[in-house]
């Protein structure tokens, strides 16, 4: 029998929501690399089709997406939750945008976590583990 407290953990899966497939190639390779469990998608639409299939422990979002933009994502996942009585899952909001009106609707929102890109991997990684660890 092993005593590694994790082998009985399955790995923390992370939803992540970008535009730019570049981005989504990346997140998908770093988390992936960091040991989580990544789904990464491109739309809003698909976040929100992803989440009725599976439990997430955390998501990511770009702000500035057609269609549906990040804080709307985020308020939609947060509806799900609560209209199927599932647990808040912790959010996290990425942008390339330093727009004063977008963060100050974030932090509105409720939305704690709120990076620039491009961020450094371990503030990145650090960030993930704060709100994954309980």
């Amino acid at each position: 029998m092993s005593t590694d407290p994790m082998v009985h953990h399955r790995k923390k899966r992370i939803l992540a929501v970008d535009d730019d497939g570049l981005v989504r190639r990346s997140l998908e390779l770093l988390l992936g690399e960091a040991g989580y469990e990544p789904f990464v998608v491109g739309s809003g639409q698909e976040a929100l089709a992803a989440l009725v299939q599976r439990h997430f422990d955390l998501l990511i979002t770009d702000i500035r997406m057609p269609g549906m933009d990040g804080l709307q994502v985020i308020q939609a996942v947060r509806d799900y939750c609560r209209e199927m009585k599932k647990h808040p899952i912790p959010e996290i909001v990425l942008t390339a945008y330093n727009d004063e009106h977008v963060k100050e609707s974030a932090v509105r929102l409720g939305v704690r976590e709120f990076l620039m890109k491009p961020f450094r991997v371990d503030e990145f990684l650090g960030v993930l583990e704060r709100h994954l660890s309980f």
